[in-house]
């Protein structure tokens, strides 16, 4: 009596495994999806106010760069200078006190003499500006970046870079950044002074948000991984006084820093959470400033992007559960009555294994019979079917060796798994995970092939569509910067191959003052405005065309077999179309250039022409081509 208890529990045991099996991996996979839509909803929240935080922090920084030209150059400055007479530098002061007041950018503007003492210095926070007294300036000569200063040619503007405020010979506490921008002042060829300018990067800072809200400004960190900026105010810069040095990316999230190393952007996860970055940098080519900008989404927020279709699956498990508890119990009820070893029991024993929708065909491969749920599925009833070959489903879409492959594992293993797509009766395609297993005689002769399968047409087409969906904007459905780099990484690669063959050309596309836009009329309307571009940009270009957003207001345009003249006359066209088809008075300025073999050259072209037409007073088309910039390389 044990014995056959010990038999019964086994078998019902093996019984519940080999039924869950399929059942199991379905379960599991869908809880993978769930995964991989928790990355894509954290990836596209994260990336919106990333890519905003990025090119507001490029966008400030031409402004400022502009700016402190025309100060630079300003008449005041070199007549305190030459002149520095009470009337002289008092002229200058009420002159940096307006800037000061409507800019909102630096933290301190002064002039050093040739040898490094301080003529004048007017300093700026966010609740007040003041002109330091005279007797209160101070003698820079010692510091580094008037060593720097110095190398400078004259008119030549520097950037020194990012260390720590110093007063008086102290480090200023709180530890506050400072990145000082450097203009020689010459006069009859020789330098007369030098014009400092420090930026005020925590006002810079907070006009990094997304949308305005405090919840959306990012974490920036230097390349070296020390924490620049931070939302929670953490200390920062400490590794230069060998203090707080522990904040760092490096330290905190130590996977993660060799991702961060590899890509210029991404999402990634970690111990304790999601992680989402991207790259910039602020500064000359010479002294540039690398830096990272992340932000971090806890695994409690990103669940909450799923957790009803989380519910749902579990509800359908614990339903499932039940049901092959109920089916083995039946079954191990039934073999303990009926046993037999006939080939009838075989078959029952085959069908019990395979999934829920079945086939049963004869040793000729004809159908004999099916059930209810392959009727669901497929469409077709026994009196379709009955009699005919299981080629009856073919949809065409695999390979004679497909099937090959397939008939082979049958007769050498007597199984055979995979995913198949086939045809319903009504003509369309069904995906399926089929199984199919041969049930042979006691003289070891295949005398029937029972198959089973699954649906998961569905699930198929989700897989389908969200992988369309992280390549597409969702605010104007044009391709995103992703696809966009994809496709440069290819039309660069078919250029190095076939130079000969007709040439493509990148163009790159901003929308004018598209700032003033939203500060007028509301970010919801500076939405509307990018969708009236991208609608503008769809209508006139071809289907070969891709077009793209990749930034706030900026779009990419990839035109294949396209020589520059050609490119020229249809961006010009699409130019005038989007100034007439907006409501606004919009413009667009516009950089064009040839595709060449490496695809950072060729968007760093396609960049300086777009800054050609804007500096030309923007609603313009410029060109550079690759002969172009060599020529003033």
């Amino acid at each position: 009596m044990h014995k056959r208890n010990s038999k019964l529990v086994l078998q019902f045991t093996l019984v519940l495994c080999a039924l869950s099996f399929v059942p199991f991996l379905y379960f599991y996979n869908q809880l993978s999806m769930l995964e991989v839509k928790t990355a894509q909803n954290v990836e596209q929240l994260n990336r919106n106010k990333l890519e905003y935080a990025k090119a507001e922090l490029n966008s400030s920084m031409a402004k400022i760069s502009s700016s402190i030209r025309y100060l630079a150059h300003n008449n005041i400055l070199l007549q305190a200078i030459k002149n520095p007479t009470p009337s002289n530098l008092d002229a200058l002061e009420d002159f940096w006190l307006l800037i000061a007041r409507t800019q909102g950018y630096y933290s301190q503007l002064r002039i050093l003499s040739p040898e490094g003492m301080e003529l004048v210095r007017v300093n700026s926070g966010e609740h007040f500006i003041e002109v330091v007294d005279q007797s209160d300036l101070q003698f820079k000569g010692d510091r580094d970046y008037f060593k720097y200063a110095k190398t400078l040619k004259p008119q030549q503007m520097g950037t020194f870079g990012i260390d720590l405020e110093v007063e008086n010979g102290v480090v200023v506490r709180p530890l506050t950044p400072a990145y000082r921008i450097l203009f020689p002042i010459s006069y009859n060829s020789q330098t007369i002074g030098y014009f400092v300018v420090n930026l005020d990067l925590l006002r810079l800072y907070k006009n990094l948000a997304y949308k305005g809200l405090a919840d959306n400004l990012p974490n920036i960190a230097t390349d070296q991984g020390y924490y620049l900026m931070s939302s929670q105010g953490s200390n920062i810069m400490g590794h230069l006084l060998n203090d707080n040095s522990e904040q760092n990316l490096a330290i905190q999230y130590p996977s993660l820093w060799r991702i961060v190393q590899l890509r210029e952007s991404g999402t990634a996860k970690g111990d304790h959470g999601w992680f989402s970055f991207t790259k910039s940098s602020i500064g000359d080519s010479a002294r540039e400033n690398n830096l990272i900008i992340f932000l971090t989404t806890d695994f409690s927020e990103a669940q909450a992007f799923s957790d009803h279709e989380r519910h749902a699956i579990y509800q359908q498990a614990a339903l499932i559960s039940i049901i092959l508890l109920l089916l083995t119990f039946s079954f191990v009820t039934w073999n303990f009555n009926h046993r037999k070893n006939s080939l009838d029991s075989k078959i029952a024993r085959a069908a019990m294994n395979g999934m829920s929708a079945m086939v049963i065909t004869d040793r000729n491969n004809r159908i004999v019979q099916v059930n209810e749920e392959f009727t669901r599925a497929s469409g077709y009833k026994l009196e379709d079917v009955k009699g005919k070959p299981p080629s009856l489903f073919s949809s065409g879409k695999h390979s004679q060796d497909f099937y090959i492959k397939m008939w082979r594992a049958l007769k050498e293993d007597g199984l055979w798994e995979g995913e198949v797509v086939n045809k319903r009766q009504d003509g369309s395609e069904i995906t399926e995970i089929l199984r199919i297993q041969t049930v042979k005689d006691k003289q070891d002769t295949i005398q029937f092939y029972v198959a089973s399968f699954i649906d998961i047409t569905q699930r198929k087409s989700l897989e389908n569509r969200l992988r369309e969906l992280s390549l597409k904007d969702p605010l104007t459905s044009l391709w995103n910067r992703r696809k966009f780099d994809s496709e440069m990484q290819t039309h660069s690669a078919r250029y190095r191959r076939y130079q000969s063959s007709e040439g493509s050309t990148l163009a790159l596309i901003d929308i004018d003052h598209f700032k003033r836009i939203n500060d007028q009329y509301g970010h919801d309307q500076g939405d509307e405005v990018i969708k009236e571009v991208a609608d503008s940009l769809t209508e006139q270009l071809r289907e070969t065309d891709i077009i793209a957003r990749i930034g706030g207001e900026e779009f990419a345009l990839i035109m294949p077999h396209t020589e520059l003249k050609e490119a020229e006359v249809v961006l010009n066209r699409i130019r005038i179309a989007v100034n007439l088809n907006s409501q606004k008075n919009v413009t667009v300025s516009v950089g064009i250039t040839e595709i060449s073999d490496v695809p950072e050259e060729t968007y760093k072209r396609a960049d300086i022409a777009l800054y050609e037409s804007k500096s030309l007073g923007r609603n313009q088309v410029s060109v550079l081509s690759v002969v172009e910039s060599q020529s003033f390389a």
